[in-house]
């Protein structure tokens, strides 16, 4: 039977198997695995896994401390007492660099504390032995922004040890040293900016380039994957969340385009807006509301989203109005709200924003609860004056955001900034300067300001004025100077 090293590009680094029969006989031999020995008929094999079985997982993060679970797994039910012990190695780092052509660096022996004495036991019968947990302390010493390695080796409970290599890396990246994105002004929690990122054109990695200059605290606090979509699918009869193919690649490489932003202190928050067929924020009944609830959930928990902004336009509202599939009803505020609601209920602990827009310039109360209870922010359009708090029952006006401003609108954007400027939009000019200011809306209690279409493309036009007058907004919501690090990322999926 051969044995090859396979190696692994996140979690488990290098992942190591023990092939044996049993752990009370001689005929044992720890080694590393390739994907043919797992299913081997004459051999049992135990490989090292992370709490959800991948041996290819995520890189562990954590903030100051963490602590992560390993496990032994087995293709083969253990036939008798067996344990695997691992401990601290750092010969196993310097084999795995030379034979990888990587330079990490090993976190401190003392920064590692093993429970059970770095036992993970198998009871008779079992496939996968007791959690072993393993707890990093960075104690403030480690940069956020380079990759550590804990190295580790294992033996089994008997001792019995022939060739193969029965080692372990695993990757750690500690954020504690990152400033994060809650700012304040003379003390009191300071609004919150929100960058809605059309995803087609733009990388939400831009960003995080934007720092408040002596803080260093993020500038944005939530960015938004514009946007997923509500669509109908009828052939399963099924309201779902779909997802183009731009969508997809960044939810597909979360460690790369998400990862970073949530680790800064940023929230990824998932676009979905109707989609050109009858489906659409405010045109479901409440089974079916309830329902893609559910959906939403899911993808909100296999990408690990910060929540939800839900954009009630698009959508055929005429045609779900006539027809009689019992999944659509005629476009209502209260449904709109209701999708809120059932989106909130399934996932409490995530955020749910409202574009008022449409159906959901209202907020209606649903079974007993106001709105402010399942919305977390309520965002303007962007000439639009009114307090959110006046058609969100329970709002506060923390929730409320208003100012909003269209990055890729050259007159909006003008008429939003500079002084003095007036546009002539159909019937009616707008002097922007007088209906929104900055220093106003804070002092006014407004929590939030929405920046759509955000970019900072060096190639655009309109890129200089919007990194200008995002200092002018640091100035007048936190009393700060922005700093930006002029680093673009590209929509390099594409």
């Amino acid at each position: 039977m051969k044995y090859n090293k396979i190696f692994f590009r996140t979690l488990f680094c290098l992942s190591a198997t023990v092939a044996l029969a049993s752990c009370d006989n001689d005929d044992l031999i720890v080694g590393g695995a390739d994907t043919g020995v797992i299913g081997a008929p004459d051999g049992n094999v135990v490989y090292v896994t992370d709490a959800i079985g991948q041996s290819d997982g995520s890189m562990f993060t954590f903030s100051g401390s963490g602590t992560f679970n390993l496990y032994a797994r087995t293709s083969k039910a253990i036939q008798g007492n067996c344990s695997v012990t691992f401990n601290y190695d750092a010969d196993v780092l310097t084999a795995y660099n030379a034979a990888n052509a990587t330079d990490y660096e090993a976190v401190k022996s003392d920064m590692v504390v093993f429970a059970n004495d770095g036992v993970a036991s198998f009871e008779a019968g079992a496939l996968k032995s007791s959690p072993l947990a393993v707890t990093v302390n960075g104690a403030g010493d480690l940069n956020p922004d380079r990759i550590y390695a804990l190295p580790l080796s294992f033996t089994v409970s008997n001792g019995q040890t022939v060739g193969g290599v029965n080692s372990v890396v695993v990757l750690l990246r500690d954020t504690s040293k990152y400033p994060g994105a809650d700012k304040t002004y003379n003390g009191i929690p300071g609004m919150k900016m929100i960058a809605v990122v059309e995803v087609n054109d733009h990388n939400p990695l831009n960003v995080m380039g934007f720092t408040l200059k002596d803080s260093g605290k993020q500038l944005f606090d939530m960015v938004v994957l514009f946007s997923a979509n509500i669509n109908y699918n009828d052939q399963t009869g099924r309201v779902y969340v779909s997802r183009n193919e731009n969508v997809q690649a960044i939810l597909d490489n979360r460690d790369k385009y998400i990862k970073p932003l949530q680790d800064r202190g940023i929230k990824v928050i998932l676009g979905v807006m109707g989609n050109h067929d009858m489906s659409g924020i405010s045109t479901l009944t409440p089974g079916a509301s309830k329902e893609f609830a559910r959906e939403v959930k899911q993808i909100c928990d296999a990408y690990q989203l910060d929540g939800v902004f839900l954009d009630d336009e698009w959508t055929k509202y005429d045609q779900a109005a006539s027809t009689d599939n019992p999944l659509f009803q005629k476009k209502s505020y209260e449904a709109a709200s209701r999708m809120a609601y059932d989106i909130k209920m399934a996932q409490p602990e995530r955020l749910v924003l409202s574009y008022k827009w449409d159906q959901l310039y209202y907020g209606v109360p649903i079974e007993g609860k106001q709105p402010g209870e399942f919305f977390d922010y309520v965002l303007n359009d962007y000439c639009d004056e009114a307090n959110p708090v006046d058609t969100y029952p329970g709002l506060r006006q923390d929730q409320a955001g208003t100012g909003s401003w269209n990055c890729i609108d050259a007159d909006w954007y003008k008429a939003r900034w500079m002084p003095g400027f007036t546009t002539d939009r159909g019937d009616k000019v707008l002097v922007y300067n007088d209906m929104f200011s900055l220093t106003g809306m804070r002092e006014q209690g407004y929590g939030a300001l929405m920046i759509f279409n955000f970019y900072n493309n060096p190639a655009m036009r309109l890129t200089e004025s919007i990194i200008k007058n995002l200092g002018l907004t640091a100035k007048a919501f936190y009393n700060a100077d922005l700093q930006y690090d002029g680093i673009y990322y590209p929509a390099d999926w594409k």
